[in-house]
């Protein structure tokens, strides 16, 4: 199965929760609304790195969620096992499923 880059795709998340998704970008269907976050492919910056820098980046961002803004870990995995850049990343040992 192949996955989306993270360059169309946007995280999305509430603080102090599970609440993670991961939807398409452009959001035309407004999936992005009950959240009060957001990044990754809606910003600019995001479509100019190369493959390897969304892989960190996608890193990145599961660490700002998690420690920063206290997102469930397991959601933020769940969530970003969406973007090909996040499942390139993990050891072959980490459940994907």
């Amino acid at each position: 199965m192949k996955y989306p880059s993270a360059k169309n795709m946007m995280l999305c998340w509430n603080i102090n929760s599970d609440q993670v998704k991961l939807v398409p970008w452009p959001d035309n269907a407004c999936m992005s609304d009950p959240f009060e976050r957001t990044s990754m492919g809606c910003y600019s910056v995001t479509k100019k790195m190369t493959f390897e820098q969304l892989k960190t980046q996608c890193f990145i961002e599961a660490m700002h969620l998690i420690i920063r803004d206290g997102c469930d870990p397991q959601a933020v995995h769940r969530a970003l096992l969406g973007c090909a850049e996040y499942r390139d990343g993990l050891a072959e040992d980490v459940p994907t499923n």
